[in-house]
């Protein structure tokens, strides 16, 4: 019953937020321009992305981006709705994938089925996987996971099958996500030193890596020899966030709206294998953190889930009974398994609200599908919002995707090109951006050395984590002065945008 309130309460939460947002959640800008670049190469895997026309490798894993393509094909739905829906549906799917690993690793199938509710109820089990990005990340959740349990498996019982099902999900993860790469092939390492160390195990190891080598090769060779190694040099280069470390510190990485139940239940499941010597769930929870900070919290949900399962059961439970030995569920203790149950719903659909704020309004869509219909073609845009979060400004990314114009400070993609282009870009993003609380004075410093047609001004201001505001947050003073400015020729105006073409 448990399992089964999991898998249902996992989809639910996972829907619920792309639903209320009625637009890809935040980013997946870029990923839905892949997707139509692959209908139009008939499949064929382009040289570049069309995105920005700004000549980006397409170097990026490809799956998520041909079963986006399938899924457009097959539906009919354009590459918007496509990573709308495509990442909650993968991402629904990583919940039954994590029961799998789970039932592998804990004493019990109470256990396995407790620590898959968590995982499907913890917001940071799903937020970056539902987002419009999760095109690639969802699939590379869920061929991760089953990469683990198969990994798991193979360590335990030393079968040849499980060999070959190790190298294809461990080949698909690859073709899904750069960094599902990362933390997959470290935490296979971890289970090999923690379960595996056996000569026989080492040369099962061997023939997992070589098969995964070999079915990715079409996308990685194929990347090589177009753009050599540095691209993927410099893809790398853009993800390690010491800082990141913190979080694990202070245990504060789940994303819970309300009490963090999840994150101090996990603390106290750690306690208790360290205090037993048991030591595969707390290296794992630590090793996503040195590995790759930017996306540590991700693959350490994976063994939170599970400890946190450990401390209700083992821990909470085992004190409130008078029989250590008993086998039946008390009436208390299935009252507290409602009361998670119901609070760790409540707090995902709340948490699921929120994030469906983080999306293109109604009103910037209005606007930039005016610039794609009565803008040049060639027209280069500086897009302003008053973010500071570049990287994760929803505007920014989306306006090349839904206009077909360039944006000269959009960031998107840049992380594949080599030498330092992308933080410079960060850099002078954040530095435009700031303008808005300046001058319009500011905004002309700040493309000195750009090329600009026109500036883009959203009126839909966020704070950094994209909630709308109320009262909205407007700088009157600097928008005061683009319509005085005589270089500038206001063309379009909304309660959401305003449009100022360049005067030449």
């Amino acid at each position: 019953m448990v399992l089964g309130f999991a898998l249902l309460s996992g989809a639910v939460a996972r829907f619920f937020p792309t639903w209320m947002a009625g637009f890809p959640i935040n980013d997946g800008g870029m990923f839905a321009v892949m997707v139509e670049d692959l209908g139009a190469s008939g499949y064929a895997l382009p040289v570049f992305t069309s995105y920005n026309l700004d000549s980006l490798p397409y170097a990026y894993p490809p799956l998520g981006f041909y079963l986006g393509r399938i899924l457009s094909d097959l539906t009919g739905w354009n590459s918007v709705e496509v990573a709308r829906w495509l990442p909650a549906f993968f991402s629904s799917l990583a919940v039954g994938a994590f029961y799998l690993l789970a039932v592998r690793l804990l004493p019990s199938r109470l256990h396995a089925a407790l620590a898959t509710l968590f995982f499907a109820l913890t917001p940071r089990a799903f937020s970056w996987f539902v987002e419009g990005g999760g095109i690639t990340r969802s699939p590379a959740q869920v061929f991760m996971l089953l990469t683990f349990a198969s990994v798991v498996e193979l360590y335990r019982r030393g079968r040849r099958r499980d060999v070959l099902w190790s190298g294809l999900w461990g080949a698909l993860a690859v073709l899904s996500h750069p960094e599902a790469a990362v933390h997959a092939a470290f935490s296979c390492f971890l289970l090999w030193v923690m379960l595996g160390r056996t000569r026989q195990s080492f040369l099962h190891s061997v023939g997992v890596a070589a098969l995964v080598a070999l079915l990715s090769a079409p996308w990685w060779v194929t990347v090589l020899m177009r753009h050599g190694l540095e691209t993927m040099l410099a893809a790398a280069a853009t993800g390690q966030k010491w800082l990141a470390l913190l979080h694990l510190v202070f245990f504060s990485f789940t994303e819970e709206p309300y009490a963090t139940l999840t994150a101090v239940l996990g603390l106290i499941g750690l306690a208790r294998q360290v205090s037993r010597r048991e030591w595969l769930l707390p290296l794992w929870l630590i090793l996503p953190f040195v590995v790759e900070g930017r996306s540590a919290h991700l693959p350490a949900v994976i063994p939170l889930s599970m400890l946190a399962a450990l401390a209700v059961l083992d821990v909470v439970f085992a004190a409130l009974r008078s029989a250590p030995a008993a086998d039946t569920v008390t009436p208390l203790e299935r009252g507290m398994f409602f009361y998670l149950f119901l609070y760790l719903l409540f707090s995902s659909l709340v948490f699921g609200a929120q994030i469906s704020s983080a999306r293109v309004y109604e009103g910037d869509q209005a606007a930039m599908n005016w610039v794609q219909v009565n803008t040049p073609a060639e027209a280069r845009f500086l897009v302003l919002t008053g973010s500071l979060s570049v990287s994760y400004d929803p505007v920014p990314e989306w306006f090349p995707a839904l206009t077909k114009r360039h944006s000269v400070y959009t960031v998107q993609g840049l992380e594949w090109v080599a030498g330092e282009r992308f933080s410079v870009a960060v850099r002078q993003a954040a530095k435009a951006q700031e303008c808005l609380a300046v001058s319009a004075a500011c905004v002309w410093q700040s493309i000195q050395n750009e090329e600009v047609d026109h500036i883009y001004l959203s009126r839909s201001l966020r704070t950094e984590h994209f909630e709308p505001l109320d009262p909205p947050r407007t700088f009157p003073y600097v928008e005061a002065g683009l319509r005085q400015d005589e270089r500038l020729k206001l063309v379009y105006e909304s309660e959401a945008a305003l449009i100022f073409a360049v005067q030449r």
